[in-house]
């Protein structure tokens, strides 16, 4: 009767080995179960979400400023005075070209004097040296004899303005691209949106100046002279200062 005993005993011993082993299977569960749900895994996704969230955010203010910027360099809504003006002398669906890459002014920039070449139907000038310069002076001499004071820039998108370098009601003929990142007139101090030519302040922010079509055609910037001879001043039928 004691032998008996005994085997039972050795029984309840190895089924007490096997809830042990189940017990060592369910630890190796729970373990398994932590690793898909490790804390360091879901902050690493969020970190890479907001890192790519905040370089995001900072391409779009970058690309907002060195499209006309904010506070100071912008002039809000062109007024419906201004607006009858604005453009008068471009084609619709004008598009102007891109002569370099987005840039943010930051520091005054000088208008320097290029000489423009002039043949029976087009004047143009190295496009090099608007790029390299940024803003360039230079004159047309019209069929009257007339010398016509006209100015390129690279706006702040780096598309290409050419115009008339005359403001209206002052006869300033000099810009200059200052630390603001506006168009100051020189004469009058008038300043003006470097990218849609838009009024900021001045007694002449009414009073855009007249941006002419041009092209690019290989190294050279090309306006056509019927567009530059069609050109006059214009009236002085908005409010001065």
């Amino acid at each position: 009767m004691a032998k008996k005993g005994k085997k039972r005993g050795s029984g309840g011993t190895k089924r007490s080995e096997a809830g042990t082993e189940r017990g060592s299977g369910g630890t190796k569960r729970s373990e398994a179960d932590k690793g898909p749900h490790a804390p360091a895994k879901r902050s690493s996704g969020k970190t890479l979400l907001i890192v790519g969230t905040l370089a995001v955010v900072g391409t779009v203010i970058a690309l907002a400023v060195a499209n006309g910027g904010s506070g100071g360099r912008t002039g809000g809504q062109a007024t419906s005075e201004e607006l009858k003006y604005l453009g008068r002398f471009l084609p619709e669906g004008y598009e102007e070209p891109k002569v370099a890459e987005p840039t943010i002014y930051t520091s005054s920039v000088g208008m320097s004097p290029v000489t423009a070449t002039q043949d029976e139907q087009q004047l143009s000038i190295p496009a090099a040296d608007v790029v390299a310069n940024k803003i360039v002076v230079f004159e047309y001499e019209k069929d009257s004899g007339e010398a016509l004071p006209m100015l390129a820039y690279v706006k702040p998108s780096g598309k290409l303005l050419v115009g008339v370098s005359y403001c209206p009601p002052c006869q300033g003929e000099g810009q200059t691209i200052t630390a603001d990142g506006t168009l100051t007139c020189d004469s009058c101090g008038t300043k003006r949106n470097l990218e849609s030519q838009t009024g900021i302040s001045g007694p002449c922010k009414l009073y855009p100046l007249d941006e002419l079509p041009s092209t690019v055609a290989g190294d050279r910037i090309v306006v056509e002279k019927s567009v530059i001879e069609a050109w006059s001043p214009q009236p002085l039928d908005r409010k001065i200062g």
